[in-house]
């Protein structure tokens, strides 16, 4: 929509003496020089894509980020939202992100709370313990994380066919294939006084040996239990079979850096293989026998890989 001698522009309301000045605006937005209110924007090669540790500068927000967490993975400059607690990865994204808080909130200097670990600022309580839960407590999870009972003999298969663990809260009977997931649903769904209270008596699943603290637990977990289910009958047969390392984060399976490059000496086959190799080795022989008895003197003329007699021989015959 234009009147006589003005032109507005359609993306930011803009407006233009001439239909020439309308053309230039419009190429502003097609080079990102000005946002959708018609402001100008700062130029992306030095302010949103270049790193807030070296001052080196990408061609793309990815690859900025690539070389922030490739090349500066230990450096101690984090950004937080100090109104939420959230993380960032580069200091752009958290102040664009902060535009969209009520800034009055920083104005309450009574509110302020500042964290105990790493000195970071917040404007209220809420996002102090949001940080705290975030990135502190996380990092105690990994090395002191939340007792789980042992997983129960029942197995799962997901859709690239591979063998998980499954895991039952005993506190109320949820189903999970991850253990994190279970160590994090106890976090969020029983208090500690829950998690550390032992009742008198345990109550074992006669099916896939899995335990619970209550009857109520108990009966929740009998719903899952299916007439096609998988299970295994020790420990050992566990091992053998589930292999995804970050089902039940079992250290035995993870390979030492070391191993990678240590020549490993062959390891004795064990029964299947033996049998199956014995059965690839009689198949093999069964065929050479068939196509030596098609020939019964024992040359295959149709083949001239195959006979003694030298080729220029054979040609001249």
């Amino acid at each position: 929509m234009s009147t006589e001698g003005q032109h507005n522009c359609v993306l930011c309301n803009s407006k233009l003496g001439s239909k020439q000045a309308l053309q230039e605006h419009f190429r502003k937005h097609a080079n990102k020089e000005i946002d959708t209110r018609g402001r100008p924007v700062k130029s992306c090669k030095n302010a949103d894509t270049q790193c807030d540790i070296c001052d080196k500068s990408f061609d793309t927000i990815t690859a900025t980020i690539r070389h922030r967490f490739k090349m500066h993975p230990n450096s101690p400059t984090k950004f937080y939202c100090s109104y939420c607690g959230k993380q960032f990865p580069l200091r752009t994204h958290r102040d664009n992100h902060q535009i969209s808080h009520d800034s009055s909130e920083s104005k309450k200097i009574e509110q302020h709370k500042k964290c105990m670990d790493c000195d970071m600022l917040f404007y209220n309580e809420r996002a102090l313990n949001y940080h705290y839960r975030s990135i502190h407590k996380r990092m105690v999870y990994l090395f002191q994380p939340i007792a789980t009972p042992p997983p129960s003999n029942k197995i799962k298969l997901n859709s690239m066919n591979d063998a998980l663990s499954v895991y039952y809260c005993h506190l109320c009977g949820a189903e999970y294939v991850i253990k994190f997931n279970l160590q994090q649903h106890l976090e969020k769904a029983h208090t500690r006084k829950e998690r550390d209270t032992m009742p008198d008596d345990l109550i074992k699943c006669t099916v896939c040996s899995a335990l619970f603290y209550n009857k109520k637990a108990y009966n929740v977990h009998n719903s899952y239990h299916q007439p096609n289910d998988l299970y295994v009958t020790s420990e050992q047969q566990r091992v053998q079979t589930v292999t995804k390392v970050d089902q039940d984060f079992d250290i035995r399976r993870v390979e030492a850096v070391a191993d990678k490059y240590i020549p490993r000496p062959k390891r004795p086959l064990n029964k299947h293989q033996t049998k199956l190799n014995k059965m690839r080795k009689t198949e093999t022989e069964d065929t050479k026998s068939e196509s030596s008895s098609d020939d019964p003197t024992g040359t295959n003329e149709s083949s001239d890989s195959e006979s003694d007699i030298p080729l220029q021989q054979r040609i001249a015959s």
